[in-house]
């Protein structure tokens, strides 16, 4: 998959983690910064822009959407957040009370557009572009910045690698979210040709860690110690930190655990090798490349051809994580 810039997904605090939680800058922007195909062309126009979280309690997602905030703030742009709580029908909720605000545009993320027809399609019929961050195209939906595939990929092969093809596995799914899906596919897809015995488990959000500890230890009481390579799987660095908790508490340092989204509490246990791998998203910068895109987005309409933005991670286990936080330093510091 080429990828055309570099973006990626993270956490947000305060106001903005709070549903119907909003800012508003009346003052006029500056010109918007262009960058790459998908920015060029932008105005020194003062937008409004509803934001749909995803959850506050998806650091990732959150992260950037904190930054398309921040980022939107300094251009004078009126922005107002809503969080749907993990719920397809809040987003649609929300959306739909965007619109009756009458925004210049829409930011969504990780619901695919198909599980908010109710909403996205208002959208489109009053003429506002809505753009996802790793919810994908769609109906409604012109524009994405994908995360899944890439980052799916590189773990998906370290797992197998490490493993030597073969033992068992256990994968922390969450099927409401598009990335999560796709990475749970390049998990199947790279295990297919293995020996590798996978069960899977449906992991909550909000709730995530909680669930991946019990549901972690629930498959080590049916995997003992020792009894061939072990590995945990999560779809996103929460499930992942979930199943650290429950080795922690059952003693157990013969399981590998691998995450998704490289959240600081991962990079920390990974350093403390309680962790194996995960693949690190720059969720900051995915925010400041969407601002810088807004502009764009607008002008192209709701009848644009879908854009599609490739996020590239970096993959960082204990054998790089050292060089890994010297050239990030913040991408380990808590929010």
């Amino acid at each position: 998959m080429q990828v055309r810039r570099l973006m990626v997904l993270g956490g947000i605090a305060g106001c903005l983690v709070s549903a119907g939680c909003g800012s508003s800058n009346d003052n006029k922007s500056d010109t918007a910064a262009a960058s790459g195909s998908a920015a060029s062309g932008s105005s020194g126009k003062s937008y409004s822009v509803g934001l749909v979280g995803f959850s506050s309690a998806d650091l990732t997602s959150q992260q950037a959407l904190t930054s398309y905030v921040a980022e939107a703030k300094k251009k004078g742009w009126k922005t107002i957040v809503i969080d749907a709580q993990g719920s397809p029908d809040k987003a649609i909720g929300g959306i739909q009370n965007l619109v009756q605000k009458k925004v210049d545009a829409i930011f969504t993320s990780v619901f695919p557009a198909e599980s908010m027809a109710g909403g996205v399609l208002a959208a489109k019929a009053a003429k506002i572009p809505v753009f996802s961050l790793a919810g994908g195209t769609g109906p409604g939906v012109e524009s994405n910045w994908n995360a899944g595939k890439l980052d799916g990929d590189q773990i998906a092969a370290e797992l197998v690698k490490d493993a030597g093809g073969k033992g068992a596995a256990l994968a922390l799914g969450y099927t409401p979210g598009l990335p999560c899906r796709l990475r749970e596919a390049a998990l199947k897809s790279a295990i297919k040709p293995t020996t590798i015995q996978l069960s899977r488990q449906e992991i909550k959000i909000p709730g995530a860690v909680e669930s991946g500890t019990t549901f972690t230890q629930a498959w080590l009481a049916k995997h003992p110690k020792n009894s061939g390579p072990l590995a945990v799987w999560g779809c996103n660095g929460d499930a992942a930190l979930g199943a650290t908790a429950a080795l922690r508490q059952a003693g157990r340092t013969d399981v590998k655990v691998y995450g998704i989204n490289g959240q600081p509490a991962e990079l920390k246990n990974i350093q403390a090798k309680t962790q194996t791998a995960t693949a690190w998203l720059d969720a900051t910068k995915a925010g400041v490349e969407m601002v810088a895109a807004t502009p764009k987005m607008v002008a192209n309409g709701v009848d644009s051809p879908p854009l599609e933005e490739n996020i590239p991670s970096v993959l960082v286990n204990q054998q790089n994580v050292a060089d890994f936080v010297a050239q990030h330093p913040d991408a380990a510091k808590t929010q």
